[in-house]
């Protein structure tokens, strides 16, 4: 799903040897069964978009100063990738089968083949989430122990051809161990249905872990890690009576002073900030979005997460109240198609869902209340589909009985409508006044009593 800010880059972030010395790496292939034609290649923070040529190809080069992990995703499919300085992969992505090793060749093949048969080996454990996460701790333990010897013995087959690798990649996986046991305590809680109460002694390991190990920082397991005792030192701290009442921008200071404390390099401290001001601008209120997103351009060192933040707040600066709504032209349940226009002179409310979506089908019921409180008033209450199984929409507006105005964008994510409203999650809801321009985005949910206040508002602005 694209859920994502995609951002072209001329040229991915510097790797994390602390030289400014750089070779070209390159990346070749073919990408199957795609339905768009462009992959994203993910590393610290930054994406690149890779455009695919008619039939799946793809090349691509990069400046590496040092060995790097990157997440390589196309479609649903998201793959692990070793590079560095020199080297070269080809490798051919086949949507409709993701558990095909997708490495065919170049210089770095070997070492992406254990790559990926470690990662098939963890995650057959990994992926049975529940099972893995209410054995006993002992068990637990147990289990992660032996997956340990096991990858190892993987990782240790290639010693003597690239030694650099085999540290980095024994170090990854220890990373992901540990965020496992980090997790443990409340997980095996929660899934057991218990209370979960931290107990400070399972978290002790965590004194052992190097916080400014810039030669690791294009490990995702490891920033993974940090970020998660980051959250829950955060939460810890947030939560206390002296805390009470702060504005969500003094808490994102407040998240920010901790990060200063506990990560020790400047570029890291900045990607954690970083990550933290990307959410605040997608999910946050105007205000909070712009005032954390200021802050962070002023503050922040380096260049590349900074001109990200900036085109991220001038993009979500596109919908700020008084902007013109995105325009749409969408085909409804009925065949019959309608433009944000044909609701001239209304109130519009967008509703942005999806069939599978949990939370979607929990407004159901007040969208209804909704709908029955402002028949025959001067307000459109729009629900736009973004399913990619066309068929489960329809069946769920038929058997809900849904009614009214219900639109499906074909390409889901990817449809105009969801990129130009930036929908990164659903429900998302938007309100827009008669003339065509934005009043909320994000506008509150049904459930929300501030909605009808504010509609109310509206109608009598018409």
């Amino acid at each position: 799903m694209r859920n994502l800010l995609f951002i072209t880059l001329a040229l991915i972030m510097l790797a994390s040897c602390g030289t400014t010395d750089q070779k070209e790496s390159k990346i070749s292939g073919q990408v199957l069964n795609l339905d768009n034609d462009f992959a994203l290649l993910i590393g610290k923070g930054i994406t690149d978009t890779i455009w695919l040529g008619e039939d799946g190809s793809f090349s691509q080069t990069i400046m590496l100063s040092g060995p790097s992990y990157y997440r390589f995703r196309a479609g649903r499919i998201n793959n692990s990738l070793y590079l560095n300085p020199g080297g070269d992969i080809e490798f051919v992505v086949d949507i409709s089968n993701a558990s095909d090793n997708p490495f065919k060749g170049g210089s770095l093949v070997q070492q992406n083949n254990t790559l990926f048969e470690v990662n098939q080996t963890v995650n057959n454990v990994g992926r049975d989430f529940r099972d893995l996460f209410t054995l006993s701790k002992e068990e637990f333990l147990n289990t992660i122990d032996s997956l340990n010897t096991l990858t190892s013995t993987l990782i240790e087959s290639i010693e003597n051809t690239d030694k650099i690798f085999t540290s980095l990649e024994k170090a990854r996986v220890n990373y992901l161990f540990a965020s496992w046991k980090y997790n443990y305590p409340e997980y095996n809680a929660r899934i057991l249905g218990e209370e979960f109460t931290a107990n400070e002694d399972d978290y002790k390991f965590i004194e052992e872990v190097d916080f400014a190990n810039i030669k690791h920082f294009s490990i995702s397991e490891y920033t993974s890690l940090i970020e998660n005792h980051i959250n829950r030192l955060y939460y810890a701290e947030v939560s206390k009576d002296q805390h009470k009442g702060k504005s969500v921008f003094e808490q994102t200071l407040m998240r920010f002073d901790m990060i200063d404390s506990i990560v020790l390099n400047q570029t890291m401290q900045d990607f954690f900030k970083f990550n933290s001001t990307s959410e605040a601008v997608k999910w946050s209120s105007l205000e909070v979005a712009k005032n954390v997103a200021e802050h962070f351009i002023a503050n922040a060192q380096t260049a590349d997460y900074r001109q990200l933040v900036e085109k991220a707040l001038a993009k979500r600066m596109l919908l700020a109240p008084g902007q013109p709504a995105p325009g749409f032209t969408l085909t409804s349940i009925d065949g019959k198609e309608y433009s944000l226009s044909d609701f001239r002179g209304q109130l519009v409310y967008l509703d942005f869902w999806a069939s599978w979506c949990g939370p979607c089908r929990r407004e159901i019921p007040h969208l209804k209340k909704l709908k029955e409180a402002y028949k025959g008033k001067p307000i459109a209450i729009i629900a736009i589909s973004i399913d990619d199984d066309k068929a489960a929409w329809e069946k769920m507006v038929k058997d809900q009985e849904l009614g009214g105005y219900q639109l499906h964008a074909e390409k889901a994510w990817l449809s105009d409508a969801a990129q130009q409203y930036q929908v990164y999650g659903v429900p998302t809801f938007v309100l827009i006044d008669g003339e065509g321009k934005i009043i909320e985005y994000p506008a509150t949910r049904p459930s929300d009593p501030e909605t009808v206040l504010t509609i109310d508002k509206h109608l009598k602005m018409l």
